[in-house]
């Protein structure tokens, strides 16, 4: 048996006790899910205002012949993060269950219980969203069985992304391929940051990069044809040793639409460069599938497939009861 807790941005907050177990829950799945690459959350993650949180509770039941708590302990966690701009009433939602409880079918009694009726006035279970999205990682098997069983709430495939990876040699050159009397790429400068700044909002990420993160921008200074993002201390273990990772390459619109850029190339290089050069001997990047430009030039650079990414979207109107389990 399962019950579950809301947390409201307007309401209090986590208790000590409770704000204690759900750290070391998270660091728990963490550590879990790192080789695997499903989401690693952390109550220090940057979230947008308005986020409700939920919390689940495995309860005792002496019913069941498989191991259970002798008190309510934390089985799972999930937040609702209400999105801005053109997606602004839709909510993205991020979820972990504690790597001890998973495959006991807790997800499934959770959203029997909440339900996924979205046309109510105050939003779905009261976050005030009108449709969500959820990223399931590593394309995670689970992910697609729930959205085959509740497939009637409206649940569709919308996005792919490729995890990709490329081995860099620290002996070995990479080649830019680039156009004789193209733009010069260079590092950004503090007078050049928001010029940055504007490409990686049109990239169409929420969070700002990391502190740690460097950008170098190809260009003249306050009017970049293109940029690329770089975090050589992400350390994300691959089967080639620790990747540092290209966080994103954007260039200006009017180049968007290409099969193939010389520039996005370039930028891309760069990137592997400056990644060799901290020491590293991979570099990761995400990829929309859609995005031709950006999957021609990683593959010409010797970027592989290294997992699927896929995002489900929930839009319905219905408030008709949960199939039953059969």
């Amino acid at each position: 048996m399962i019950d579950f807790d809301w947390y409201r941005p307007d309401g209090p907050g986590f208790a000590p006790d409770v704000e204690t177990e759900l750290r070391e829950m998270l660091a728990e799945a963490s550590e879990a899910d790192v080789e695997a690459g499903f989401p690693r959350l952390s109550l220090d993650d940057p979230t947008e205002p308005g986020t409700s949180q939920l919390l689940l509770w495995l309860l005792p039941d002496d019913r069941s012949g498989r191991n259970v708590p002798l008190v309510p302990s934390l089985a799972g966690y999930l937040r609702v993060e209400p999105l801005r701009g053109v997606d602004a009433g839709t909510g993205e939602v991020s979820y972990v269950v504690r790597p001890v409880y998973r495959s006991r079918g807790i997800t499934t009694l959770l959203l029997e219980k909440i339900g996924l009726e979205l046309g109510t006035d105050d939003g779905w279970q009261g976050t005030g969203v009108s449709g969500l999205r959820v990223w399931a990682r590593a394309n995670h098997p689970a992910a697609l069985r729930m959205s085959l069983r509740f497939r009637r709430y409206g649940i569709r495939t919308a996005l792919r992304q490729w995890q990709m990876l490329a081995p860099v040699r620290p002996d070995r050159e990479i080649d830019p391929g680039a156009e004789p009397g193209g733009p010069e790429i260079h590092p950004a400068v503090t007078a050049e940051r928001s010029a940055a700044a504007e490409l990686w909002a049109a990239s169409g990420r929420r969070h700002h990069p990391p502190e740690q993160s460097s950008v170098l921008l190809a260009g003249p200074a306050g009017a970049p044809e293109g940029a690329v993002w770089i975090d050589p201390e992400s350390g994300e273990p691959t089967e080639y040793g620790t990747a540092g990772r290209i966080l994103a390459v954007a260039t200006r619109e009017s180049r968007a639409a290409r099969e193939s850029d010389p520039l996005v190339r370039a930028l891309l290089a760069a990137g592997l460069e400056q990644l060799r050069d901290a020491g590293l001997r991979v570099g990761a990047i995400t990829i929309d599938s859609e995005r031709r430009s950006l999957v021609h030039e990683a593959r010409t650079l010797g970027f592989i497939h290294d997992q699927t990414d896929v995002q489900y979207t929930v839009h319905n109107r219905t408030t008709e009861p949960l199939p039953a389990i059969r």
